[in-house]
């Protein structure tokens, strides 16, 4: 391949104009017996501005790179050389050459390497300080490249990790690099000095010699042979010498070489790889003579023939890996393609593999007599100007819709009584029998739809609140992950099914009286939940900001059986099993205490026992298992025992009573039917009150969530009255029920009558021995550090609560509660609130409610602060916003013998569910620090900071409330159980 000249060393009158007419057409006789022929000759891009500088065949294709002078870069496929690619490399320096690897191609210009793949695309691009006068590639192996040039180094380029090495020469510059094979690498410099060089050596050249005394135009090598041509040097100026010099690398001193002429001064040379001791000479003005260089007494014989160049300087060729093809490019821009007389269809490489190409247009076909055919099924070509063809319809009319139903008539929404998830009404007789109008389509129809279709006027739910997926790199950084969360504070990856309480898992975290607690516990116990939370909690504490994984804490989580019983523990992705996330978190909120409560407990149980052990010579005696519940863990049967506690409303706990109730039901003569979901609760509460006769201790849990609670049962038939105290560790509300799905009471007043129930349901009384009706009642002892509240959400009536706004004709005072109709049966005792019917006159002192906390409950569903006013008789007075000092001295001197605890709480941690595609459960975690309260919602990775109106507003579709705390005043800046003591 011929080199570029440049200014070192070179005098400008060797490549003058008066080189190519020296030697015209009247030289170029075409031989009729020549072996070789065009096959196809192209006008490459950019022809008619730049000439080609640089031609090879593809090692592993049938393709065949062409480079121009203006830097761009074109592929050929096949015999036919139809275009494959093209691209820019350079804009203002021309390609000198061009290697092709497995992986892509290398693409040398003046004064950088390109690397690239074959469909155009750029992977890599090196530049130095010492590329200036780049002129030739040579790949010595795989991984590396050596690259030469008009300058005073070769450069060793690896190709792996994209860094090069510099290899001084103390020659005038390399601008040819060719081996045979072997060991041996020519490097021809501009001067007509050659040297042999080792490959495992190439710092210090084996062999230097002169082959031509001005200067050398081209020179390649196979196996021990190496074939040059160039100038001669006269008195006055260089002349191209008519012959080639072939050299026995062997025999370098004494007759190591020969020459073989030609017809005209060769130009640029190259062996057939395939056949050996033949050789390819090229002429500027494009004539060639196939040489055999072997054989001296065959060297006159030689198969000659013409590249029509139009008179052009032919400047570079190529000979493909089977010898079957030639390329030659010229200085006009074309390219041309030789191959045998006899081979109309050459292949470049014995083995190439398929050439990648993008996928055809397959248009349909039909006859011309074809009268049913679709025209439109014929695809157009894309515009380009950014217009669209005039028969395109919008995107909406290709929607598959179905028929839409009218909504329901307001009259039978308006006589409509609910009975369950079942709503009954009279027919009001405006359409006939089984038959159900749909919308039309007129724009009445449509508006009237659009009215009522909430999803239309739905707004699309944030970023922050949607489920993750982040597909992580392990090459690369995770950008997503690092936009996630820019807070500094540690997240939870949900890479297994049971990651549902992550959001759990960060409230009980930000809780410092319970973290110090939970982190300082340890015990023997094999899977200990409370022993792997303190385990997490401490990775998350050296975490650094870095997310971490709940993977032990799970793997422990599932061993539980109690959790396995609940149904907490969800199966693999793979099973299609549709789970209720806002009960299912409620639920796992309910165990998790009960569970840690239980752990403490049996901890601090086997201390005392090896205390005593230890003080004792004896052992101690066995003690007597309770009728409870026992496992078998470790070859050892440890006894679980429930102890007194037990939670407000309705649980997953209460199913376990029920079929032992069924049967006592039978026996009795009682039909299930009859009783109701209120007997169930009463005879649960027995049960309850049965099964825990043991002595009340108490752990760092109930400490902190307990809710001490005493119910007064009285039977209405024969008035005996029974007292049960209990302790809670989270309240569950309770809703009244409503009519037509509207809210009969604000959000305090449901957290009153939740605290403190008051009901009348059918019970068991052993003085009457039957099922009376009973009047239950609710006193609360002691009000809790933390207020864990279930806000439920699971049933239909439940879910309208928060779906539909408060309206304030149907906030029904507690103190004006009467009817005009008949009076309720339950009278005095009924604690329903908004009930319809006429009840007598209450004191005020038992349901005092501040009138100011129900307007502001209809501007803001949660408040963010509470008081919470404990009296003596056992019902509590809740205000929404903090009493000053002034207001809690003037109701001190109202009433100096009313006995009350107060306790202020501050709304820090909620739980609430996304209603999306898929649902997603997500946490607001309230975080002081130093001195300022910031709140942060937390989405498994996803942590971003939020302000607190955003926090007590929820929206009627998309966001609904699972679990709330409320954390008093002292707790809020306790650090430890001992602080807070």
């Amino acid at each position: 391949m011929a080199y570029h000249y440049s200014d070192m060393g070179m005098t400008p009158d060797l490549m003058n104009e008066q080189y190519i007419p020296e030697y015209a057409r009247s030289y170029m006789i075409q031989n009729p017996d020549a072996d070789y022929e065009v096959r196809s000759s192209v006008l490459v891009d950019g022809g008619d501005r730049f000439g080609v500088s640089a031609v090879t065949f593809d090692k592993f294709e049938e393709l065949i790179w062409m480079g121009n002078a203006g830097g761009h870069v074109t592929s050929y496929h096949g015999p036919q050389m139809t275009k494959y690619t093209s691209f820019q490399v350079h804009m203002t320096e021309e390609i000198r050459d061009i290697i092709t690897l497995e992986q892509g191609l290398f693409i040398l210009s003046k004064t950088q390497l390109r690397h690239q793949i074959r469909r155009g695309l750029p992977k890599h691009t090196h530049t130095s300080v010492n590329m200036t006068e780049m002129q030739c590639l040579f790949q010595p192996s795989p991984t590396k490249l050596l690259m030469g040039g008009h300058q005073d180094k070769l450069i060793d380029f690896d190709v792996t990790k994209m860094t090069e090495s510099v290899i001084p020469i103390p020659e005038d510059g390399c601008a040819v690099l060719r081996s045979g094979g072997g060991s041996l690498v020519a490097c021809g410099s501009a001067n007509g000095t050659v040297s042999l060089r080792d490959l495992r050596t190439p710092m210090v050249a084996q062999h230097t010699f002169k082959a031509h005394t001005a200067c050398l135009s081209d020179l390649d090598m196979q196996g021990d042979l190496l074939i040059t041509s160039g100038f001669a040097q006269s008195a006055t100026m260089a002349v191209p010498e008519q012959y080639v010099v072939v050299w026995d690398v062997r025999h370098l001193k004494g007759t190591g070489a020969w020459t073989i002429p030609v017809a005209s001064p060769p130009f640029l040379l190259h062996f057939l790889p395939a056949i050996s001791g033949r050789a390819l000479a090229m002429s500027s003005a494009g004539h060639v003579a196939l040489l055999h260089v072997n054989d001296r007494s065959e060297s006159e014989k030689q198969s000659v023939f013409q590249v029509d160049t139009q008179g052009s300087f032919c400047s570079v060729m190529d000979v493909s890996g089977t010898s079957q093809a030639f390329v030659f490019g010229d200085q006009a821009g074309h390219l041309h393609l030789f191959s045998s007389k006899h081979n109309n269809e050459p292949v470049f490489n014995n083995f190439s593999r398929e050439t990648e190409f993008a996928t055809p247009v397959r248009l349909p076909y039909a006859s011309i007599n074809d009268p049913s055919f679709r025209f439109s099924s014929v695809p157009l070509p894309p515009l380009t100007t950014g217009t669209k063809w005039f028969h395109e319809l919008p995107e909406e009319f290709f929607k598959k819709v179905f028929r839409k139903p009218k909504p329901i008539d307001p009259e039978v929404l308006k006589t409509m009584k609910m009975k369950g998830p079942i709503g009954y009404a009279p027919n009001p007789g405006t359409r006939r029998r089984n038959e159900y109008p749909y919308i039309d389509d007129n724009m009445e129809d449509l508006h009237r739809c659009r009215l009522h279709d909430t999803s239309a006027n739905a707004k699309p739910i944030p970023k922050e609140y949607q489920k993750l997926e982040i597909i992580y790199n392990k090459n690369e950084p995770n950008e997503e992950l690092e936009n996630c969360n820019r807070t500094g504070l540690p997240g939870i990856e949900a890479t297994l099914p049971n990651s549902y309480c992550n959001p759990m898992i960060q409230i009980l975290y930000n809780m410092p009286p319970l973290k110090s607690t939970l982190i300082a516990h340890t015990c023997a116990k094999e899977f200990c939940l409370t022993c792997e939370l303190g385990f997490l909690f401490r990775m998350l504490d050296t975490s650094g900001g870095a997310p971490c994984q709940a993977n032990n804490f799970l793997r422990a989580f599932r061993t539980v059986p109690e959790a396995a019983a609940l149904g907490l523990i969800l199966p693999d992705r793979g099973t299609d099993r549709k789970v209720d996330l806002v009960a299912l978190i409620q639920s796992w909120n309910r165990f998790i205490l009960h569970q840690i409560h239980y752990e403490l407990l049996e901890t601090r149980k086997k201390e005392k026992e090896l205390a005593i052990l230890a003080q004792n010579a004896s052992p101690p005696k066995p003690a007597r298992l309770k009728n409870n519940l026992k496992k078998q863990m470790n070859g050892q049967f440890e006894e679980y025992q429930y102890t007194e506690l037990e939670f407000l409303g309705p649980s997953e706990y209460d199913h376990e009573y029920k079929n032992g109730l069924d049967e006592k039901w039978k026996e009795n003569g009682i039909d299930e039917g009859s009783v109701g979901m209120e007997n169930l609760q009463c005879s649960m509460d027995k049960e309850l009150s049965n099964h825990t006769n043991s002595e009340r201790e108490e752990s760092e849990i109930s400490k902190l969530f307990a809710i001490a609670r005493q119910q007064l049962n009285r039977c209405l038939k024969c008035n005996k009255e029974e007292e049960r105290e209990s302790v809670v560790l989270a309240c569950a509300l309770q809703y009244a029920s409503s009519r037509d799905g509207e809210r009969t009471c604000g959000f305090l007043e449901l957290v009153r009558a939740s605290l403190c129930a008051r009901r009348s349901t059918p019970a068991w009384c052993e003085r009457c021995s039957r099922f009376t009706p009973t009047t239950q009642r609710g006193r609360l002892m002691r009000l809790p550090p933390i207020l864990a509240i279930n806000c439920g959400g699971v049933s239909a009536e439940e879910k309208a609560y928060w779906t539909k706004g408060p309206p304030k004709e149907m906030i029904v005072d507690p103190m004006k509660r009467s009817g005009n109709g008949k009076p309720c049966r339950y009278g005095l005792h009924c604690a329903r609130p908004g009930c319809r019917f006429k009840h007598p006159e209450r004191p005020s002192s038992s349901t005092q409610v501040n009138s100011k906390s129900e307007t502001q409950d209809i501007n803001c569903i949660i408040p963010l602060h509470l008081h919470i006013r404990l009296q003596s008789d056992g019902d509590i007075v809740i205000n929404d916003k903090l009493e000053t000092q002034t207001d809690k001295q003037d109701k001190h001197k109202k009433k100096p013998n009313c006995t009350h605890s107060d306790a202020e709480y501050t709304l820090t941690a909620v739980v609430l569910c996304i209603e999306d595609n898929p649902k997603n459960l997500v946490a607001y975690v309230r975080i002081a620090d130093k001195g300022d309260a910031n709140w942060y919602l937390y989405n498994d990775l996803s942590i971003v900071q939020v302000a607190a109106e955003e926090v007590s507003q929820f929206s009627p579709w998309w966001k609904s409330p699972c679990v709330l705390f409320y954390t008093s005043s002292r707790v809020l800046h306790a650090k430890d159980m001992k602080t807070l003591s």
